[in-house]
């Protein structure tokens, strides 16, 4: 589980600061509540999937290998995050061949 807010930040244990999170993106975020745009060059807040809606901020690109963002924060989440990492676009190619990706999410 990750933290929306570290707890080295204030954050607590409590359900609607926590978010499922693969070992690698909760390693990456680290301590990180926000990044930077690349196109804008702009701090920005990252993604919080308690308060935002996924369709918003990105969409899957190349059939569904690589998440691009649609906003500034979808943009510094993908970026600070590195939703695009060799490992998770194997797993995702993976994925696609036996029907598991992309996921069927709601707009």
């Amino acid at each position: 589980m990750e933290h929306i807010i570290p707890r080295s930040l204030g954050g607590d244990d409590e359900r609607e600061n926590l978010a499922a999170s693969c070992y690698r993106c909760n390693e990456f975020k680290g301590a990180k509540t926000h990044g930077i745009d690349p196109e804008t060059g702009q701090l920005v807040a990252l993604f919080n999937p308690r308060n935002q809606t996924w369709n918003d901020h990105f969409i899957w690109v190349n059939g569904g290998t690589h998440m691009t963002g649609l906003t500034a924060t979808g943009r510094a989440t993908v970026i600070s995050l590195r939703l695009n990492n060799d490992n998770l676009v194997e797993a995702r190619t993976i994925w696609i061949e036996i029907g598991w990706h992309p996921p069927l999410l709601n707009t």
